[in-house]
């Protein structure tokens, strides 16, 4: 079998080359893949390409990448199930019984264009793909079915401005562990809005200002997660040390990835983000945290790895 996947009640993150089955993905809202393939000289042969689809469980997220084009997500309504081969497949190579997962479909509003994201996937996420997505030319490998990284995942769910659509999701997952009490269930829940004992947490740690500007005005700040709510396992997402207090541009500047933190303390700024917008933002003015401990570093370095910044 293909790589073996941790289920811990987690929403997993595929991307698929539907190819010239696009049509029938669209029409029977479907995926497929047989199991196995046979040699010119007859030999069974196994693909973790194809053993992937195997491992779909009800609720992954799956990206549909067609003529370079990711245009669609896919949410797995069900398990993966063994299902014969449909009848507009006619590879006589292919063994007849292959696996399937039926899925429910949504159409991006601007679809995700393999050139806007290669270089930028393939220096974070593509070596950790099971198996790799793009060749050395940022060219798409013909593979059918790969398994992403969580912080992959997410990644493109933000590109394609979906992550609150799908966030209820990651939220009732949490919810359905029944080892968390009800108290630890809505901690964490709470957490993923900046609200509840992280926020309050946040409050007396930074003085009820912000953790950058000082801004006092408590209506406006807002308590961010460092390593993302939907990234964080359920200690991290209520450990105040994975957190600060941020106005509310510099959160969503934070939260892009537009704008990160060195071991210091000291503001990094993404090249993406133009000369004129941080003169505007007055990043000139608000550089360096007000003060970081080595927690809050241990949280800061994943940050910048994820979103490619230079480690310090």
């Amino acid at each position: 079998m293909g790589q073996e996947l941790e289920r811990d009640g987690a929403i997993a993150f595929y991307w698929v080359n539907v190819g010239k089955t696009i049509k029938e993905v669209l029409k029977g809202s479907f995926l497929w893949a047989p199991k196995e393939s046979r040699t010119k000289s007859g030999k069974p042969r196994r693909l973790e390409h194809w053993d992937n689809v195997a491992t779909v469980r009800s609720g992954d997220i799956i990206f549909c990448c067609h003529d370079q084009v990711i245009s669609h997500i896919a949410q797995a309504t069900h398990n993966a199930y063994s299902k014969e081969r449909p009848a507009t497949r006619s590879f006589s190579e292919w063994e007849k019984t292959g696996n399937r997962v039926d899925v429910e479909l949504h159409k991006l509003e601007t679809p995700i264009h393999r050139d806007d994201i290669a270089a930028g996937f393939v220096s974070l996420y593509d070596q950790q793909c099971k198996p790799s997505i793009f060749t050395r030319d940022a060219t798409i490998t013909q593979i059918y079915m790969s398994m992403l990284p969580k912080e992959a995942g997410v990644y493109l769910l933000e590109l394609a401005d979906l992550m609150k659509q799908f966030e209820a999701d990651f939220v009732d997952r949490v919810v359905a562990k029944r080892k968390l009490s009800k108290t630890t269930k809505e901690t964490i829940v709470r957490a993923r809005i900046g609200q509840g004992p992280f926020r309050a947490d946040l409050l007396r740690r930074w003085n009820r200002k912000c953790s950058l500007t000082g801004l006092s005005n408590t209506d406006l700040l807002i308590a961010s997660h460092i390593h993302a709510w939907t990234l964080s396992d359920n200690d991290q997402r209520i450990d105040p040390d994975n957190g600060l207090l941020l106005a509310p541009h510099i959160d969503r500047l934070f939260d892009r990835g537009l704008i990160s933190f060195d071991d210091d303390g000291q503001l990094l700024i993404s090249p993406t983000l133009k000369q004129g917008d941080c003169e505007l933002l007055a990043l000139d003015k608000y550089t360096k945290l007000r003060h970081i401990t080595a927690e809050n570093r241990r949280y800061m370095a994943l940050h910048r790895d994820r979103h490619g910044f230079e480690q310090s």
